[in-house]
């Protein structure tokens, strides 16, 4: 299973949190170990020199005879000594600092290189040095080594263990760490996400078409600003589209009363060409008056949602269509279940197969599967709808002149009613070329997963 970055904000903020913390504390520890580690080599070389200048001087003032006596005495630290005829062979590992022999210059008036060597070594845990058992961890043998008067060596050995870089303890502390920062960030991000979480939904809300509760401000100020505001936007909006729909309503209601006059007119008149195409024209008339009705209406928010059958719905609708004189075929049909407004998603699919009907003669409709969706088809034998104008069609009052004949009817704002229909249902709808060389209407809703559930 592959695994990205998180998407959200927190899971964001805090992932950039802790590579910080781990990459500040890694450095720290890291210099802090290297300083440590750096004071413990000088104090124990310090330790180690002075004992060796302090043998030294035991030497040169007791007879020879003693020497293997002093040498062989136990010191504090598991120091050894031994006395050898030539220098001893250290390889250059961990040479002491600078600090270290400006001091040991100053402190004791030796300087490396002059009859003196100082040097330290790494050895493996497993390694044994003149009877000292490494101890595990990183291990070191500190030498310091003079000449002494008679021109022999006196060298001094000591095994030192330095501390774990990642002992357990320092890795206890990052945990503990690390735990507290995302546990406040969890917290402090939290206060910011939850309102953005609100405001998400009542946006979606919004352009369902309902009109959203206003929502309670919390979180820092410039999210309760940001509220507030989208509070009022959502107010205004909603006054606005209401005021719409009862402008169009009203002049849709007004113009009824004059059209049924002029009907009335038109029936005293005597037949012959011009009452026929005062007809036609009073016919159109209505049409528009009546597509603007609908449109008005648009998403009807007094609805209820429900839960139903996608296939009911379909079978539904095909049945009062073939009645009609409709030539439609349902391939294959899945079952589906639906939230939303069954009534309102019945006229905008309604719309979209008689516009099939109308210019293609024929509908083929397919209901599949498409991950967490219903992928509707609605195909025609029509002469298609041209690229350039597929996206155009949904626009209200347009009617694509080119292709389709105007006797057919129609006042251009069923697509445009359905596709509002659909919008608010969060889904989608597009039109683009049948396999047949026709219009395919591809509409996308959303659908509910655990079916038994639902059912």
């Amino acid at each position: 299973m592959k695994i990205g970055v998180p998407q959200s904000v927190r899971g964001q903020l805090i992932l950039l949190l802790l590579g910080c913390l781990l990459a500040a504390q890694i450095l720290s520890i890291s210099y802090f170990m290297h300083d440590k580690n750096k004071q413990i080599l000088g104090y124990r070389a310090f330790d180690a020199v002075e004992r060796l200048l302090s043998t030294a001087k035991l030497l040169r003032t007791l007879p020879a005879a003693d020497d293997e006596a002093i040498i062989k005495t136990p010191s504090e630290w598991g120091m050894q000594f031994t006395i050898t005829d030539a220098a001893p062979q250290v390889r250059d590992e961990l040479l002491p600092s600078d600090d270290i022999a400006i001091f040991l210059k100053n402190k004791f008036g030796v300087t490396v290189g002059d009859g003196f060597i100082l040097a330290a070594t790494e050895i493996a845990p497993s390694h044994e040095i003149m009877g000292h058992a490494s101890k595990p961890g990183r291990n070191l043998v500190l030498l310091a080594s003079i000449t002494l008067d008679d021109g022999r060596w006196l060298t001094a050995r000591d095994v030192m263990r330095l501390p774990k870089a990642w002992a357990w303890q320092l890795m206890a502390t990052i945990l503990v760490t690390v735990l507290i920062v995302v546990a406040v960030v969890w917290i402090i991000v939290a206060k910011i996400t939850t309102p953005l979480q609100h405001l998400s939904n009542a946006a979606d809300n919004l352009g369902r078409g309902e009109s959203p509760q206003p929502i309670s401000a919390s979180g820092p100020s410039e999210l309760r600003k940001l509220t507030h505001a989208f509070n009022d936007m959502a107010a205004r909006l909603t006054r606005l589209l209401n005021e719409r729909a009862k402008m169009l309503g009203a002049i849709g209601h007004d113009l009824k009363s004059p059209i049924t006059a002029m009907r009335l007119r038109i029936e005293l008149l005597d037949d012959g060409d011009s009452k026929d195409r005062l007809g036609v024209c009073l016919d159109e008339i209505q049409e528009l008056v009546d597509g603007a009705l609908s449109l008005s209406r648009g998403y009807d928010t007094t609805e209820t949602e429900t839960v139903f059958q996608f296939e009911d719905l379909m079978q539904e609708l095909i049945a009062d269509l073939v009645v009609a004189g409709g030539d439609i075929t349902l391939v294959n049909p899945h079952r589906f279940f639906i939230h939303g407004r069954r009534g309102a998603l019945k006229r905008a699919v309604r719309n979209v197969v008689e516009n099939a009907l109308r210019y293609g003669y024929r509908a083929r409709i397919f209901v599949r599967p498409a991950m967490g969706d219903v992928c509707l088809l609605i195909d025609d034998d029509g002469p298609g709808i041209p690229e350039a104008d597929r996206t155009r069609v949904f626009n209200p009052f347009v009617r694509l002149e080119e292709s389709r004949c105007r006797d057919t009817g129609g006042s251009g704002l069923g697509l445009a009613l359905a596709k509002s229909i659909i919008d608010a249902h969060q889904g989608k709808i597009r039109y683009e070329e049948a396999d047949s060389g026709g219009a395919r209407a591809v509409i996308m809703l959303p659908r509910l997963m655990d079916q038994a559930g639902a059912a």
